[in-house]
């Protein structure tokens, strides 16, 4: 108790005693120009001569870090660690998400080459690891399947387009749109995909890829749905050929998901708390596939779809065909928004981090550049991986030196390691996929917390995951960002009012509905508006307005305000002083024309009632508007609330004793 007194004793107090001021006066006694003046005041920085080594430095940042800053003898022995981790991480994941673009395995090992060698010499971002992610080649996937010609590898005399070349073709036009989001400066087009929004959409996206994996998982013989409704239309076919299910496949499947949850779950952190990088459990896992399914004939006794033929060597030089252009533009756009947000979501979070910053805009030419670059050799469109980009940086890696060396090491494998794994089944691969979702998968569970914390932010992500599920990729994300927008757009015309009243002996003036303990002051009604307002809100707010001030008129006519004003030895009373309503406007974002038109027409009609009305706290974007455009001249501005009260009850008392000092005074206002 004596420690809780004594804690009590030591708050800290503010006393200040000053000079009540309007806006005008404060301005003028602290020599604050006019707002026709201030361009003219403020002293812009002298531009710096930039020259072309500058320009050079800032659009190929590997010239500083790289052949001019780089630390060999402290850093390669590091990002050559990081680079083997996540070059390991590599060659299964690049196999396995290849599947979901329906395309040959390699083009996944591909991916690991050639945009990464384009991010590492032109991106801001010192850890993230580009290359395949799940989302983008489920969504190049539906295209492909939309446009390519079944059996056309095989078979040129079919005519169409191979799986590969209308891949290649969203590559290209996904990188294009991202250049041209580069030279009109656009990288903030992104924040319209909010986090709320992209958790939903890679949640129900996983949801998708589970969905599409039931095939290879459990050997079922039915079609690969796509558009509207597929994965309830999967799921019926499953369900309907459930008899066809290869069992071989579906104990393969079972084993390789336990060994991995199991690992992932119980091993994982004691076996690398031990070693100096991540153990690499999905190359683990295929290597020894590989190997058993190698040595016997188990595959071709029961039947399971295995690897095939794998293309050894680097991929030639290939013009996506440019016909295709115009009828993948829509889904490219779409990828291309959808990629750079997610590389852009995993570089600032590891640039926060870390503390080093990144350029929104060079991500744009870096990952943009990396996929044209890309779609000349077999690629598919890139992203920021978040598993390969976290073993990048807990084990160790320093710059994208890391990104470099695993290039080198993937480049290996597919001039002389890649065939080794023709032997595999499809099916270890598809468990691969399913358990690197988990945590994509598991998101579903944090929805009660996202409701809890935001009905808004749970309504987007319920409508994203909803309709993607349900629709289609596409729809389901465009629909995702129209709510959001629909959202912040409600959000942006919905105002509020509220009555403050006064905490005693102090001068916070606080909600009445809120602080039980606030009065409100007699003979004066503060009232806060918060919000925009404009040519939408504006009815709203007159409105509210004079719904808060209804009950005042009433109660007004017999209402007595005492003012003790401390003047010397001499104690002074009034009685009736004339009523007032102050207008708290800090929380004011915006104000057209219409909406200070209809301020204006609200302060007239309570000023022909007999009130008095301040303003206070207006900010300072708008105060100037208001001034300008209100038409009545009556209304004062005052810097606080507090300001416009103790004004209010002098000018009474001065109206009422010609005596009045007009010094400054202690002023104590008692309800």
């Amino acid at each position: 108790m004596n420690a809780k007194t004594e804690m009590m004793d030591c708050q800290p107090e503010i006393n200040t005693q000053r000079h009540v001021y309007q806006v005008d006066t404060l301005s003028a006694n602290n020599n604050v120009p006019a707002v026709a003046d201030r361009r003219s005041v403020i002293k812009k920085p002298p531009k710096k001569k930039w020259k072309c080594t500058d320009y050079m430095r800032k659009t190929i940042p590997s010239i500083d870090w790289l052949f001019l800053n780089y630390r060999w003898s402290q850093d390669f022995a590091e990002d050559t660690m990081a680079g083997i981790a996540v070059a390991v991480l590599n060659i299964p994941q690049g196999m396995a998400y290849s599947i979901l673009g329906n395309v040959e395995p390699t083009v996944g090992l591909y991916m690991a080459v050639f945009p990464v060698l384009v991010y590492a010499l032109l991106g801001t971002s010192r850890h993230i690891s580009l290359g395949v992610l799940s989302v983008l080649c489920l969504m190049t996937g539906k295209v492909v399947t939309t446009y390519a010609t079944e059996g056309a590898e095989n078979d040129p005399t079919l005519g169409g387009y191979t799986a590969i070349q209308v891949a290649t073709a969203v590559t290209l036009v996904a990188g294009l749109v991202q250049l041209l989001m580069y030279v009109f400066r656009l990288g903030l087009l992104c924040t319209v995909l909010s986090e709320t929004l992209v958790s939903g959409f890679t949640a129900s996206v996983a949801v998708i890829v589970l969905t599409s994996q039931l095939k290879e998982l459990l050997g079922v013989d039915v079609a690969r749905r796509h558009g509207m409704m597929q994965v309830p239309n999967t799921f019926f076919d499953f369900f309907d050929r459930f008899h066809t299910i290869n069992w071989a496949t579906t104990t393969v499947s079972v084993i390789t998901v336990t060994i991995l949850l199991v690992y992932g779950k119980y091993l994982k952190e004691r076996i690398n708390s031990r070693l100096c990088m991540p153990l690499p459990i999905e190359l683990i896992v295929t290597v020894i596939a590989t190997a058993l399914f190698q040595v016997t004939t188990i595959a071709q006794d029961y039947n399971m779809v295995q690897m095939g033929e794998i293309k050894s060597g680097l991929p030639p030089f290939e013009v996506p065909p440019v016909k295709l252009f115009s009828a993948v533009f829509v889904d490219a756009c779409v990828i291309a928004l959808v990629a750079y947000s997610i590389t852009m979501s995993l570089a600032l979070l590891v640039s926060e981090k870390l503390k080093y910053p990144l350029d929104t805009n060079q991500e744009l030419l870096a990952q943009g550049l990396g996929n044209v670059v890309g779609s000349f050799f077999s690629c598919l469109p890139s992203g920021a991986s978040p598993s390969r980009s976290a073993s990048q940086q807990t084990v160790g890696g320093k710059t994208q030196m890391a990104s470099i060396v695993s290039a080198a090491i993937i480049v290996v494998v597919l001039l002389w390691i890649g065939v080794v794994f023709e032997p595999l089944p499809r099916c270890v691969l598809s468990s691969i996929i399913v358990v690197a979702l988990k945590g994509l998968l598991m998101q579903v569970l944090n929805f009660p917390e996202i409701w809890r914390k935001s009905k808004t932010d749970g309504t987007v992500w319920m409508v994203t995951y909803v309709t993607v599920i349900m629709l289609d990729i596409d729809s389901g994300l465009l629909i995702g960002v129209v709510v959001s927008l629909l959202i912040v757009f409600i959000k942006g015309i919905l105002n509020e009012v509220h009555v403050l009243g006064r905490l005693p002996d102090t001068d916070l003036y606080v909600r009445l509905d809120l602080y039980a303990v606030a009065v409100e002051i007699p003979d004066v009604k503060i009232v806060r508006y918060a919000g925009s307002l404009n040519v939408i809100n504006r009815y709203m707010f007159k409105r509210k307005l004079i719904e808060v001030t209804r009950d005042y008129d009433d109660a007004a006519s017999a209402t007595t305000l005492t003012v003790t004003v401390i003047d010397g030895k001499n104690p002074i009373g009034v009685q009736r002083p004339a009523r007032c309503v102050v207008l708290d406007m800090a929380a004011l974002q915006y104000a057209d024309a219409a909406g200070v038109k209809m301020l204006s027409e609200s302060i007239e009609s309570l000023v022909s009632d007999g009130y008095d009305v301040y303003l206070a706290a207006v900010p300072d974007s708008s105060l100037e508007y208001i001034r300008c455009n209100n038409d009545v001249k009556s209304v004062r501005f005052f810097p606080t609330v507090h300001d416009a009260v103790v004004y209010h009850q002098c000018s009474n008392k001065k109206n009422q004793d010609s005596t009045y000092d007009t010094q400054p005074s202690k002023t104590s206002i008692l309800p």
